[in-house]
C-alpha cells in the first residue's frame, strides 16, 4: 500500500487536490491518504489531521495575529507525518506553510512534489532559487512559468490548470440558471467575496453595499452570492439582514453555477477571477486588507496586476480596485461603466476563450505520469 501525505489550505486547493486524488483512485487500489485538507479531499479517502480552515489567512498582519497558532499546527502536523512515514507528500500551492513541512520531509528521504508554484513573477521572486532545496518536483499550471523554472533548472512539468479541463470551453447560461432557479429575465450579478473569514471581512460589506447603488441604478437586477459552507451561509445571512431591501440571494455550494448564470461578477482578488475568466464573463476585481498588510504586500509587488487574468494576459483586460478605491461608490460607478460597454464584453470572450485553451491540458493524467513510479 502507498501512503500519500497531501496538504491544501483552502477552498481552491481542496478543488484541485480533490480532482488528482480521484485520477489516483481510478488508476491504482489501496492508496492511504493523509495530510490535510477540505471536504471535496475527504470525500477521495483524505483523513485529514485538522480543520483546514486554520490556514485560511488573508494577508501578512493575519498572519501574524495567527502566528503562534501557524506555527503549533504547522510543528504537530510535521511530526504526525514523521510518524506516519509517507512515501510521497504533495503541498498543494500554501506555499509558506508548505515549503518548511516539504524540507523536513525531503531530508527524511520522502518523495516531494509541490503542485502550484508561487507566484514568483508578481511576489517575492528570490523564493524561487531556495525551492530546489524543499521539492523534488515542481508542477507548473501556468504556461509562462515553464522559462522561468526552467532558467534555474528546477525540475518541473506544466501541467495546465485543473479549472480549465473541469469548466467547459463555451458554458450555457441558461443550463445553470435552470439548475439554480434564475428568471431568464433577470439581469444577474455574482458577488464573489471569498472563502476565508477574513476575505469576508474586508470584502463582504463594501461588496453589498456597492450591490445597493447598482441595484438603484439597474432595472430587474438580482444579486447571487455562494457560500462553501454553512458557516459562511450563517454569516453573508447576517449581512444581508442589514441590507434587507437588496434583492440578493445566497445560496450554499454551486459557486460555478452562480458564476455561469451571471452578466457580470464582482470578485475577490484570488483563483475565483480565474473561474470567472473561464466562464468567460465580465467582472470588476477588488481586493482589500489592512493597512500593515498592504504596505508589506505592495513593497514585494514586481507587476502591476493582482488579478489572475490580468497577470496571465499581461494587460488590464479587468478593472481593479484595490484598497482605498474598494469602495462601494467606487465599485458601482466602474461596475456600471463595464456592464453598459458592449463592446467589452465581445471582447473579453475572445481574450478568455483564448486563455482557457492555453490552460487546458490533461492535468491530473500528466500529474501522474510523474507520480506512478512511486506508487506501488
Amino acid at each position: 500500500m502507498t501512503k500519500i501525505a497531501i496538504v491544501a489550505g483552502e477552498a481552491s486547493g481542496d478543488l484541485i487536490a480533490s480532482q488528482l486524488m480521484l485520477e489516483i483512485n481510478k488508476k491504482f487500489k489501496n492508496v492511504n491518504y493523509v495530510g490535510v485538507g477540505g471536504p471535496m479531499m475527504k470525500l477521495n479517502g483524505l483523513s485529514s489531521f485538522f480543520d483546514y480552515k486554520i490556514l485560511g489567512i488573508h494577508g501578512y498582519a493575519e498572519a501574524i495575529k495567527n502566528i503562534v497558532k501557524l506555527l503549533a499546527s504547522r510543528k504537530n502536523l510535521i511530526k504526525y507525518l514523521i510518524e506516519e512515514k509517507p512515501d510521497i507528500y504533495i503541498g498543494i500551492d500554501a506555499p509558506d506553510f508548505n515549503f518548511f513541512i516539504e524540507k523536513t520531509l525531503k531530508k527524511r528521504k520522502v518523495k516531494v512534489f509541490h503542485y502550484v508554484s508561487p507566484s514568483v513573477w508578481a511576489w517575492r521572486k528570490k523564493r524561487m532559487y531556495s525551492m530546489k532545496n524543499y521539492m523534488n518536483h515542481l508542477f507548473l499550471v501556468f504556461p509562462h512559468e515553464v522559462k522561468i523554472f526552467k532558467s534555474i533548472k528546477m525540475p518541473s512539468t506544466y501541467v495546465g490548470h485543473p479549472l480549465a479541463s473541469i469548466i467547459p470551453t463555451k458554458p450555457i447560461m441558461s443550463v445553470s440558471r435552470k439548475k439554480i432557479g434564475i428568471n431568464n429575465d433577470n439581469f444577474v450579478i455574482t458577488i464573489l467575496p471569498g472563502s476565508r473569514a477574513s476575505e469576508l471581512k474586508w470584502h463582504l460589506d463594501i461588496m453589498l453595499s456597492s450591490a445597493l447603488i447598482i441595484q438603484g441604478q439597474l432595472k430587474n437586477v438580482l444579486f447571487v452570492i455562494p457560500c462553501n459552507s454553512k458557516e459562511n451561509f450563517e454569516k453573508i445571512n447576517h449581512s444581508i439582514s442589514k441590507n434587507m431591501s437588496l434583492n440578493i440571494r445566497p445560496i450554499i455550494g454551486h459557486s460555478h453555477d452562480a458564476i455561469n448564470a451571471s452578466n457580470f461578477v464582482i470578485v475577490a482578488s484570488g483563483t475565483a477571477t480565474l473561474e470567472t475568466a473561464l466562464f468567460k464573463k465580465p467582472m470588476l476585481i477588488i481586493y482589500k486588507t489592512s493597512w500593515l498588510s498592504w504596505q508589506i504586500l505592495s513593497r514585494m509587488k514586481i507587476i502591476p496586476w493582482i488579478g489572475l487574468p490580468n497577470i496571465l494576459l499581461n494587460k488590464f483586460i479587468s478593472p481593479e480596485l484595490v484598497q482605498t478605491k474598494a469602495n462601494p461608490q467606487e465599485i458601482a460607478r466602474e461596475a456600471l461603466k463595464i456592464i453598459k460597454n458592449k463592446k467589452y464584453k465581445e471582447l473579453i470572450k475572445k481574450e478568455f476563450t483564448d486563455l482557457h485553451k492555453s490552460l487546458r491540458c490533461n492535468t491530473s493524467s500528466l500529474i501522474l505520469d510523474v507520480l506512478k513510479k512511486y506508487i506501488k
